[in-house]
């Protein structure tokens, strides 16, 4: 059985994983999935960096007729946009493997915080941009 933190993760992800512009897709996913997530329910390696990343998310003053987090995500630079949406991935993929954890223990990720930052580049590539991510194309041989 899926828990609701587990559910807003999973949606948070496949937000970020959407079409737009990466802090049009941060806003939407920490909006519509995490804003009311609690720390303490988070897993412990990421508790700190999540609430720092909330209170950044509520730290610009709202113009009228806008909300305070579009109005702190607009004022991040690009790299720390990434850096959130790495985060967002990461708690998901720690999430996934304390629930997956058994004595047998399922196959985990080497590193689940660079593969998270690989996928928040991948994520932050936006038709064309010049964010200085390169893609490599491997032909298998």
């Amino acid at each position: 059985m899926r828990s609701v933190l587990s559910t807003q993760l999973e949606a948070a992800v496949l937000t970020l994983a959407g079409h737009g512009a990466l802090k049009d897709r941060l806003c939407a996913a920490y909006c519509d999935h995490l804003d009311d997530i609690k720390e303490q329910d988070l897993p412990e390696e990421v508790r700190r960096e999540f609430g720092l990343m909330s209170r950044a998310m509520h730290g610009a003053r709202a113009l009228p007729g806008d909300n305070v987090v579009r109005a702190s995500v607009r004022k991040f630079s690009n790299d720390e946009a990434q850096k959130f949406a790495a985060l967002i991935v990461r708690t998901h993929v720690l999430r996934i493997q304390g629930l997956a954890a058994t004595p047998k223990g399922p196959a985990r990720l080497a590193n689940p915080s660079r593969n998270a930052t690989s996928l928040a580049a991948l994520l932050a590539l936006e038709g064309g941009s010049s964010s200085g991510v390169q893609v490599k194309h491997v032909r298998n041989s």
